[in-house]
């Protein structure tokens, strides 16, 4: 049994269902069953041998857990795989009241996703009281295990690092389609939901006193989208900024983009950053505490201080509209673009589909007698 919140649009959901597709062979002669905490719009499909439940717990953790438990109780999985914070935390408390094996796949650096104040503390504390008790922990980084494990007490013995597979061959693919949107004839891209971790606030005002010439395109859609809109007509940039929403194929619009942006405040493993990388796009990155570096630099170290010209990337300090816009300056000299441009396409090819759906078998068969 799978278990995550939602299929809305997402790297996380979109990570579930690829994995469901890639190991389709392998789980077939199995009865294979999804769940989905809460109703929202689906934007990923799920392979046809996989049986869905959908169980409305209205985004709550409560519920989740209840009615989670309900489901277990009556299907017995031989194990289940969460993920997303809520999902696993439901998965965890469930699956260990009944005695059965689980799994949880963490997608983000936890402390900074939470950010502050009581709720985030009690999310931190439920957090820290459940995750030591799965079977198996999965984190999408070496940034995010380092964290689950000094900071969230996860046994390190019990905790794997496997790494979103991307598919660097399809995504090529899509990328000849024709875009399902009108562009503009040059512009720079970010992509993502339209939430407070993702900061487009701060690429749009890094954007506009980088004083370049190209246009700023922002795929994604999310509940910031009214305040992104109110700041670029407030900055006079509504002929220059444009939020189309979601888009089903964004990898047209990436190909031809000439820079990538990513302005997050957390992450945990950025899909879009290795995807952008993948088609040959160069990418500025805000060094937040899990992903961009491990991606960019092959290591972990202290936080960039300052425009960071690594190996594969360009890394910012997180939050300095200064070092953002200079570092975007700095990547749309022909030179830089050129450079990354094939640094990016030979590092995305480490992020191979092989590795990661091994890795995530192997994890299944050790926790389950299948």
């Amino acid at each position: 049994m799978f278990v995550i919140n939602s299929l809305t649009a997402g790297g996380a959901e979109r990570a579930l269902t690829d994995l469901l597709a890639y190991l389709q062979d392998d789980l077939r002669q199995y009865t294979v069953h999804l769940v989905l905490l809460d109703v929202e719009e689906e934007r990923h499909a799920v392979p046809s041998y996989v049986r869905k439940h959908i169980l409305d717990a209205k985004f709550g953790m409560f519920s989740s857990t209840v009615l989670l438990g309900r489901l277990l109780r009556e299907l017995t999985p031989a194990l289940t795989l969460s993920f997303l914070n809520r999902a696993n935390c439901a998965n965890v408390i469930s699956s260990k009241i009944l005695s059965s094996p689980c799994i949880i796949s963490e997608r983000v650096h936890t402390t900074s996703h939470f950010g502050t104040g009581i709720s985030a503390a009690i999310n931190k504390a439920i957090v820290r009281l459940t995750y030591r008790y799965a079977d198996q922990v999965i984190a999408v980084s070496e940034g995010v295990k380092a964290e689950l494990v000094t900071k969230f007490g996860v046994p390190e013995a019990n905790v794997r690092v496997i790494y979103n597979p991307i598919d660097t061959a399809r995504i090529c693919e899509r990328a000849s389609e024709a875009p399902s949107i009108r562009l503009p004839k040059q512009y720079i891209v970010g992509m993502g939901r339209l939430v407070s971790n993702k900061n487009f606030r701060l690429l749009i005002e890094s954007y506009w006193s980088s004083g370049i010439t190209e246009n700023l395109v922002i795929l994604g859609e999310g509940s910031e989208r009214s305040e992104l809109e109110t700041l670029i007509s407030k900055l006079g940039l509504s002929e220059r900024v444009f939020l189309p929403g979601y888009v089903q194929n964004p990898y047209p619009i990436v190909k031809a983009a000439r820079l990538f942006v990513s302005s997050s405040n957390a992450e945990g493993f950025p899909n879009a950053l290795i995807e952008a990388m993948a088609l040959g796009c160069p990418v500025v990155a805000t060094d937040c505490d899990a992903g961009p570096m491990e991606i960019l630099t092959r290591q972990l170290g202290p936080r960039a201080t300052e425009v960071t010209l690594a190996e594969h990337g360009i890394l910012v300090p997180v939050n300095s509209a200064k070092s953002l816009a200079d570092a975007v300056r700095i990547a749309s000299r022909e030179d830089i673009r050129e450079l990354y441009s094939q640094r990016g396409k030979q590092r995305a090819l480490d992020f191979g589909i092989r590795s990661s759906v091994d890795k995530y078998r192997s994890a299944i068969a050790s926790c389950a007698s299948l």
